[in-house]
């Protein structure tokens, strides 16, 4: 928070896009695709013809009305906002205890505030860590003094602004608008291609089959936008190069833990841990009919990575061979 200056904020430099002979156009609001002609429709009326078409609006913070003066955190402004917030040592309550509510409690309570957080689930990141994992951190949080509320029914009466962090979604609107194929997510396949012609989408706001895990998912982590805007750019710009067959992964700061996962928080029906459990560093496995489909690391990034790639590379693997410490992961994972 605040330690990147802003004019280093840009993908790029501005000098960049000139020399590529990009043309630039920012606070300029899209509102129609306008397929029938190839001309998208701006704001302000003008319209810009098109051959191939690319949409990448992201997501957005998904909002609670009942509460008109939280604050969210997605934008510039919202991290100024809160920013300043906990600068002040203000008292903070924070709706949701996902990822970026974790993340934003262990910086609030370490900067003297006193923090609460109020969350439906009956752990922490239930749904994408489990119970076992889930209570772990749920502890890590109150050792550190944060007061923590789980399997809240109901929204708590808060005296300041609360920060809502109950998740995303993606801004679909413009595709909608255009009858493109849209479930939780824009449709596409490994390309990036759409339901229409020469339309294309990356990033947040899509959804696609992996091959890998056998299953349409949305990832709302840069990394993937990044693999996947680079697969789309080559594709639209008419090369044949194959899309990057990976499996998703991430990273989550919390006090003086690096939480690492790997995969797309697909149902599991078994848990392995290699390891002492609780006691860092240790990695809990993710398996499906036995079959490895996730990886969550507590400072144990090296297991991750190697399980990311046993995954990748579809290797057979037994559960003796993952929870036990002293078998190399290192040879299958890079044969």
């Amino acid at each position: 928070m605040g330690t990147v200056p802003r004019t280093r904020l840009g993908l790029r430099p501005p000098e960049m896009y000139r020399e590529l002979g990009i043309e630039l156009r920012l606070g300029e609001r899209c509102v129609d695709l306008g397929l029938e002609r190839r001309e998208a429709v701006l704001e302000s009326g003008t319209t810009v013809p098109w051959d191939r078409l690319c949409i990448a609006t992201g997501s957005a913070a998904r909002r609670l009305p009942e509460l008109s003066d939280a604050m969210y955190l997605r934008e510039l402004p919202d991290a100024e906002s809160l920013r300043a917030h906990i600068g002040r040592g203000d008292e903070l309550d924070v709706i949701g205890a996902g990822f970026i509510g974790c993340e934003v409690a262990a910086v609030a309570v370490q900067k003297g505030c006193h923090v609460r957080v109020h969350e439906a689930l009956e752990q922490p990141l239930l749904r994408v860590l489990g119970p076992e994992l889930g209570a772990y951190l749920a502890a890590v949080h109150r050792s550190h003094g944060v007061d923590l509320h789980l399997g809240v029914s109901a929204l708590p009466a808060v005296d300041g602004p609360p920060l809502v962090a109950v998740g995303s979604e993606p801004r679909t609107e413009l595709a909608e608008r255009a009858a493109l194929a849209v479930d939780r997510g824009i449709e596409v396949d490994a390309h990036g291609r759409t339901s229409a012609p020469d339309v294309f989408a990356a990033g947040d706001v899509t959804r696609f089959f992996s091959p890998l895990l056998e299953a349409r998912i949305r990832v709302e982590h840069f990394q993937n936008a990044q693999r996947q805007g680079y697969a789309v750019g080559v594709t639209m710009a008419g090369s044949a190069e194959p899309p990057p067959d990976e499996v998703p992964w991430f990273w989550s700061d919390q006090y003086d833990l690096n939480l690492q996962y790997a995969g797309a928080g697909l149902p599991w029906d078994e848990i392995i841990t290699r390891g002492h459990f609780g006691r860092p560093p240790f990695t809990v496995f993710y398996l499906s009919e036995g079959r490895l489909i996730a990886a969550a690391g507590v400072n144990d990034h090296h297991t991750v990575a190697r399980a990311r790639r046993l995954m990748e590379r579809r290797v057979e693997i037994t559960r003796e061979m993952l929870a036990d410490p002293s078998f190399d992961l290192r040879p299958a994972a890079h044969p």
